[in-house]
């Protein structure tokens, strides 16, 4: 039997494929990385233009709208409802921050809403309390703690926007806490002289009978809008869903509601 032996060229050539495997293999998780990086700053740390920090040195003249809570009012992986409110010789200021609390808010409230001396407040904020389980009680302090410095340290008028459902499963646990949460916004408003604005009553009718059971497929909808630019309302139909992109933030028929309310709001104020 005639043994087969490599040619020396063979020999040479093979340390050479290997390192065009390893060049391109680099190469190709580069790019990964890269895509994945570009998505993630779009979805997660990229602020709105039209944030607090633009609007502090403001003419004395120019009337303020502030509208302030975490992801459904930053409107990156929601749809964006805040940038198109119009009032004649107002700006409105996006003051939304993805994953907020109340807690957050809290924190922050001085910086991003009182040192702007805003005219008009809309808060929409709590999301993150239900789904962190934090205590409903210390939710509730932290609203009425919110409330209580609006009212002393501000002149505007102010709004309280009710949550959107967790998930569209209108029967469903999630959606019970979410009513209740509401009916605290509603209840620390009426305390505190502020309106609220029904904007989980409103998205109710909206939604089917045939909701499909919660989940949240966050990543997806970042890449989905950021590196594909799907539409909210494509990745709703995608997801069996209606008013929500994934179960927690607004598609565009959502954000439609909540445009319309605080609108409506901002005309008789």
């Amino acid at each position: 039997m005639t043994a087969i032996t490599e040619t020396p060229a063979a020999v040479r050539e093979r340390p050479s494929v290997v390192r065009r495997v390893v060049v391109v293999s680099v190469v190709v998780l580069a790019v990964a990385l890269l895509v994945c990086g570009y998505v993630l700053v779009r979805a997660f740390v990229v602020k709105p233009a039209n944030g607090p920090d633009a609007f502090r040195d403001r003419p004395a003249s120019v009337s303020l709208t502030v509208v302030a809570g975490a992801s459904t009012v930053q409107g990156t992986l929601s749809a964006d409802w805040v940038s198109g409110l119009y009032r004649p010789g107002t700006e409105t200021v996006n003051a939304g921050i993805n994953g907020h609390t109340t807690e957050d808010m809290l924190a922050r409230l001085d910086r991003d809403v009182i040192q702007l001396h805003p005219d008009r407040v809309i808060m929409l904020i709590g999301t993150n309390d239900l789904r962190g389980d934090v205590d409903p009680a210390l939710s509730r302090a932290h609203m009425s703690t919110i409330l209580d410095r609006l009212a002393a340290e501000t002149e505007a008028k102010v709004a309280v926007m009710s949550l959107q459902p967790l998930g569209e499963q209108i029967g469903s646990e999630y959606n019970d806490r979410v009513r209740a949460y509401n009916a605290m916004l509603r209840e620390e408003a009426s305390a505190h002289g502020a309106d609220y604005l029904p904007l989980f009553e409103n998205l109710v009718p909206l939604l089917g009978a045939d909701a499909p059971d919660f989940s949240f497929p966050i990543l997806r909808t970042a890449f989905d809008r950021f590196l594909f630019g799907r539409t909210f309302n494509e990745m709703s139909q995608s997801h069996g869903l209606r008013v929500t992109v994934d179960n927690v933030h607004l598609n565009e028929r959502g954000a439609g509601v909540a445009h319309r309310l605080a609108a409506q709001w901002l005309e008789a104020n």
